[in-house]
């Protein structure tokens, strides 16, 4: 149960980033045969990031709010290593 109130805190500070950055939530669609997710995947990122980074709600919530840049950095070091 505690891995689902971390994923919601981490998905919970994605879609704050999102408002904060956009002044808006931008809704999915379908762009040239694509789907874009808008603040769906931020959510999903921010979910995925908070229950990965922390055991700690608060910690969980900053880290959705900066999910894609965390993962980019995860992403790096697996890569070096």
């Amino acid at each position: 149960m505690e891995m689902f109130f971390l994923a919601v805190a981490g998905a919970a500070g994605a879609l704050v980033k999102d408002v904060v950055k956009d002044n808006r939530l931008i809704f999915p669609s379908f762009k040239d045969g694509s789907i874009l997710l808008g603040f769906i995947g931020g959510m999903i990122t921010g979910a995925a990031v908070g229950y990965l980074v922390d055991q700690n709600p608060t910690t969980a919530f900053m880290s959705g709010y900066a999910g894609s840049q965390i993962l980019t950095e995860l992403s790096s070091r697996n890569r070096k290593g």
